[in-house]
């Protein structure tokens, strides 16, 4: 909003003032209002899907009980394939085990790092089931949690809520009362090893997670991390944009997000989110899911049988990753 004062200027000298201020006025007025067009810069879909993914072997960082997979041995145990254009990331659901034993799963990373973007996931189905601990996000290969996490989707055994949990170094913090559709849970996303709860938004809509999220067939989330801070949303099946479906994604069109940290005084986005791959896992027990176990004798113990893993899978449409134009 524009204020101008005048002091004993005569109406004919003011004239020029206001008529020069109108289209100042009004360019400010479009450039506020302006959408942001979104150029398609990568595609993650069909029989190329894990040709520019890395698998992750090593140890798994969060304790869980898997043996994660190189790509030769995922595929050859089929626990990471493409069937009829949908990519599938498993756990082993054939193989008794030992007590002791840590279960064959996939974690995958793009070899591309992102510092931006606005990124589309298709996902029919989730991967369900006791002691398991699933997620769909993204950081970097630098010393965690300096570069930040972006945890879009995640949960543990027979959840109902996802939750989407940002992670950083010291001087973040998720400012609340944004609106948003989701329900803040913690508002301190300042994490180490000791402490990594971060800062969290429960996702509470139905069909948002599990078995409800799997028998509506699924849905997309969407990310868009820029300037304004970091935005997520979620779709269920019959309620996807047209939009998206299009590929001429308009977030402005999208109504609410479910989870928002605005960048600002109590988080600079730029400068605790960077370089960050896309990251799909499936995890078992561990630090979360094990220490809240509750589907009767131990975690361990449901590690060794292979029933519990049956539906223990990620099934993606496709990721598709957009820039501005």
């Amino acid at each position: 909003m524009f204020t101008f004062i005048y002091f004993g200027f005569t109406l004919l000298l003011s004239l020029p003032l206001l008529s020069s201020a109108a289209p100042l006025r009004h360019r400010r007025s479009k450039m506020l209002n302006r959408r942001t067009t979104y150029t398609l810069s990568d595609t993650y879909e069909g029989v190329s899907f894990f040709d520019t993914w890395d698998f992750f072997t090593d140890t798994d960082p969060t304790q869980g009980s898997v043996a994660y997979q190189s790509r030769e041995n995922a595929t050859a145990m089929g626990l990471a394939k493409v069937e009829n254009g949908v990519a599938i990331i498993a756990v082993d659901s054939t193989s008794t085990l030992p007590s002791g034993t840590n279960r064959a799963s996939v974690r995958i990373s793009t070899q591309k790092t992102y510092n931006g973007g606005l990124f589309i996931y298709d996902v029919p189905f989730m991967p369900v089931g006791c002691g398991t601990w699933p997620a769909i996000w993204s950081t970097s290969t630098g010393t965690w949690p300096d570069d930040g996490e972006i945890d879009m989707i995640e949960g543990v055994h027979e959840s109902i809520d996802n939750q989407i949990t940002m992670h950083t170094n010291a001087g973040c913090t998720l400012a609340t009362g944004q609106a948003i559709t989701g329900t803040v849970s913690g508002t301190t996303c300042e994490s180490s090893d000791s402490n990594n709860n971060g800062c969290a938004t429960m996702d509470t809509t139905p069909s948002g997670w599990g078995t409800a999220f799997n028998a509506a067939g699924g849905g997309v989330f969407a990310k868009l991390w820029d300037d304004t801070g970091v935005k997520i949303w979620h779709f269920s099946r019959g309620n996807i944009p047209a939009d998206i479906t299009s590929k001429n994604p308009d977030p402005s069109t999208w109504g609410n997000p479910v989870s928002f940290l605005p960048s600002g005084d109590s988080c600079n986005v730029a400068e605790h989110f960077k370089d960050h791959s896309l990251i799909i896992n499936i995890t078992l027990c561990g630090q979360w899911a094990g220490a809240t176990f509750s589907c009767g004798g131990t975690c361990q113990s449901a590690v060794m049988d292979p029933s519990n893993f049956v539906d223990a899978q990620w099934k993606v449409n496709s990721i598709l990753v957009y820039q501005p134009s």
